[in-house]
């Protein structure tokens, strides 16, 4: 992916960082950091493909990347290689990206990292990924997860915290729900902290998608969170052709527990006890993944 045009050279002395490389810093004006990782904290692929939605939509041009000897384990994510007749011809090992998306318009303009979840020095990742953000004037920096919970697949149910109150009215509006938790973390907060640290608005959005349903990307909860994404950013997303996929998969899903009387049975119950407002924790929902629909299962080849 070309770099676009419109960046400048970084400076080399003030934008060295131990685990993040760029190759061009962005003249992005105050803009927002947005963080979608794979791994842990991305049930149903909901945070890294609303990371690739954004780039996807909104023209976004390849930056810089992490530095993968700094934050990866080779020995339990293993590079991907390719080989042809004796030859090696292609190596690629666990990474991510930033794009940097320039608006035109009144719109904001965006950094974003769509990246793997880091599995070393997550403190000094954390630092330098806020430090980013401070050199480049960020008015935020947002990162992105989705958990498996005991909800419907109809739920959009979106749940947040924070390190101030700089999104609060926003949240109201979208019925974002505020986090209460105790216990393991993820590396979401320690970004941040980071950015606490050093007086920047940070706020962490978690997806809420049903632990019976497997194997796809919801898209459903892609849209809801676009919505409120599109407000916090100040840019414009649309979600066309998303709503065209979700209803389309909706209807399969539908169909699929209609066929299936023990799924049935597991949705009715989940209706029945559904509370709004009352997230369940992550790890109860997580032990009772026993009967599941893996529409992956159901698609061809």
């Amino acid at each position: 992916m070309a770099v676009d045009s419109r960046c400048i050279p970084a400076d080399n002395e003030a934008m060295k960082f131990d685990t993040l490389q760029l190759e061009t810093m962005p003249a992005l004006s105050s803009p927002t950091v947005v963080v979608g990782l794979r791994g842990w904290g991305n049930a149903l692929e909901v945070a890294s493909a609303m990371a690739t939605f954004i780039v996807d939509s909104l023209d976004g041009k390849a930056v810089g990347r992490i530095d993968s000897d700094a934050c990866y384990r080779y020995d339990e994510n293993r590079p991907d290689v390719r080989i042809e007749d004796g030859r090696l011809k292609s190596i690629h090992a666990s990474g991510g990206s930033f794009f940097a998306v320039k608006s035109d318009s009144d719109q904001g303009d965006l950094l974003i990292l769509v990246a793997d979840e880091p599995s070393l020095n997550w403190q000094r990742f954390c630092k330098d990924l806020a430090d980013l953000a401070l050199n480049m004037g960020a008015r935020g920096v947002i990162s992105l997860g989705s958990m498996f919970d005991s909800v419907l697949h109809t739920d959009l149910i979106i749940s947040a915290f924070t390190t101030g109150d700089d999104y609060a009215e926003i949240f109201n509006r979208h019925r974002v729900l505020p986090i209460n938790y105790q216990g393991p973390s993820a590396i979401h907060t320690l970004i941040l902290d980071a950015c606490a640290k050093r007086g920047l608005p940070g706020a962490s959005l978690w997806c809420h998608c049903p632990a019976y349903l497997q194997g796809i990307v919801h898209h459903g909860m892609l849209i809801q969170l676009a919505r409120v994404l599109s407000d916090m950013v100040s840019v414009s997303l649309g979600t066309q052709k998303l709503e065209s996929l979700w209803n389309a998969l909706e209807i399969q899903i539908q169909e699929l527990i209609a066929d299936n009387p023990k799924l049935e049975g597991i949705v009715d119950q989940i209706r029945k006890k559904k509370r709004r407002g009352a997230i369940q924790n992550r790890e109860d929902t997580e032990n009772k993944q026993a009967d599941v629909i893996r529409l992956k299962d159901f698609f061809d080849p």
